[in-house]
């Protein structure tokens, strides 16, 4: 397989950030439950589940025999460690959110304390959590890599290095790694649910796409990603047409505004001005190769909560002019320059000079800045970029992954909330629906939020997203498992061990 074009930053669950490192992490752990390709919730390494009336209070019953790949047999009091080692400063885990709605998360987090109350141990295979207040997509998180399992030992052992000498449960067990050429797991014979399918699977890390899609070509990948830009070629090859596999994932990409900065700061007219004046249908047509579905909100379709009658931003130049005079800059006149961010990458470059182009037909110039993804990302999170593109794919198929995440005042910064957005009716709207039960007045609350939030326009919203992918006719089992939560074929919900290849 093509992993992409670079290595994963870490394979410890503790420290996963990005898809290529949950590519391959989802196939050396696993987690007291998973999703099916429904994205439903279902049981893992946690044979079943109750949860208290009040919503707060889950008892997970673990199966028996599951082992670890050094042997030893997996209990509770792992589990226990493990959520406990995410939630401790000196972990500095990039997320901690998976787990601090626990009772006592907030003071381990803070150093305050070394243990948390709503971590429990009843007995060698019983677990219980409980939360500070209910919390709806609760079980949807503990299907997140942050939650998988550890074994102490093996963590101690390798301290830092366990990033590279990771041992989990999983199906596959790291055999090699060699940086910037490739990564090879081999079947874990010992595996509980039943060894693989595949002796092994070998990840290849090719930073550039062409070379990706040759190597595909000769035969030597069983899948690779789609180019920019020759989506509509490969379509058009009868060779490669049959190996297309494409479908909508659950994603959205905008321009994020930084709404704390100027111009944008108290300006939302000016916001608004900026989203008519750009064209999105023509974007999804010639940008992205006609893939994309134009947004017109932030939830996208197949998300819990999808609202397909939201209006949005429809293209109106006349309109976007009309707005940029009532915002205090007639024609542009008195505006500055404003600066776009993007993080490298051919399509990107297109999508910043289409956006560019747009607004300069109403008088706002733009200039663009390009950066590598760790200084990009850096500079977001600081907070010093006026307008960036960011793209935003699920965790786990409930709003409050993109509502809350994204837009709570709480969130501003590396947590998700980036354009900086703060609205005191919002929170409280997105705080009720975090505690509501599951049912039509959690999606009421969250549509509400929604609305307001679009009609605020901390963003130019672009396009919900769509995944392409080439996959070779001999491997069975792996375009059949895919789901909305996939953006690549080794990550979200699909299992390598049911995978297997054929003539």
């Amino acid at each position: 397989f093509s992993l992409g074009p670079s290595d994963p930053p870490s394979l410890d669950p503790a420290h996963v950030t990005d898809t290529t490192s949950h590519s391959v992490v989802s196939e050396l752990f696993d987690g007291l439950v998973e999703f099916d390709r429904e994205m439903r919730v279902r049981p893992a390494i946690a044979e079943r589940w109750e949860v208290s009336p009040d919503g707060r209070t889950y008892r997970f019953v673990l199966r028996r025999g599951v082992r670890f790949q050094n042997g030893r047999e997996v209990t509770a009091e792992d589990f226990r460690y493990s959520f406990l080692r995410i939630l401790d400063p000196k972990t500095r885990s990039e997320r901690t959110w998976v787990l601090d709605r626990l009772e006592g998360a907030a003071d381990v987090v803070a150093g305050r304390a070394a243990d948390a109350r709503g971590i429990r141990v009843r007995n060698r295979y019983t677990l219980e959590l409980r939360l500070a207040e209910p919390f709806a997509p609760f079980l949807a998180l503990l299907a997140y890599p942050a939650a998988m399992v550890v074994p102490r030992e093996e963590v101690e052992r390798a301290g830092p290095d366990f990033s590279v000498r990771p041992v989990g449960t999983g199906p596959f067990r790291l055999a090699e790694w060699r940086r910037d050429d490739r990564l090879i797991l081999e079947a874990n014979p010992g595996y509980f649910r039943g060894r693989p399918y595949l002796d092994r699977i070998v990840f290849r890390i090719i930073p550039d796409e062409l070379t990706r899609l040759q190597e595909f070509k000769a035969g030597n990948f069983h899948h690779t990603d789609v180019p920019a830009g020759l989506y509509r070629t490969i379509v058009a090859d009868p060779a490669l047409k049959g190996r297309l596999h494409s479908r909508s994932i659950l994603g959205i990409q905008a321009i994020r505004l930084n709404v704390e900065l100027p111009p944008f700061a108290g300006n939302v007219t000016l916001r608004r001005a900026l989203n008519h004046a750009v064209d999105k249908e023509a974007f999804a047509r010639v940008i992205m190769e006609g893939r994309v579905q134009p947004a017109a909100g932030i939830l996208p379709p197949g998300m819990p909560g999808y609202d397909g009658r939201l209006p949005g931003y429809p293209f109106d130049r006349a309109r976007a002019r009309r707005l940029l005079a009532e915002a205090g800059f007639p024609d542009g006149k008195g505006l500055p320059p404003l600066t776009l961010h993007y993080n490298t990458s051919p399509t990107n470059r297109r999508l910043a000079e289409f956006v560019q182009a747009q607004v300069a037909e109403v008088g706002v110039k733009v200039e663009l800045a390009a950066l590598d993804w760790p200084a990009y990302l850096k500079l977001v999170d600081a907070g010093q970029t006026q307008m960036h593109r960011m793209g935003w794919i699920a965790d786990y198929p409930d709003p409050e992954n993109f509502l809350t995440v994204l837009f709570h005042s709480r969130n501003v910064g590396e947590r998700g909330n980036t354009s900086r957005y703060r609205n005191p009716q919002v929170d409280a709207l997105l705080d009720r629906a975090d505690r509501a039960v599951a049912g039509a007045e959690r999606v009421r609350l969250y549509r509400e939020a929604e609305r307001r939030i679009v009609e605020d326009a901390p963003w130019i919203f672009l396009n919900y997203y769509s995944t392409d992918l080439l996959v070779h006719p001999a491997v069975r089992n792996l375009v059949e498992q895919l789901s909305p939560m996939d953006s690549s074929p080794t990550i979200g919900l699909v299992q390598m061990r049911l995978v297997w290849l054929g003539e």
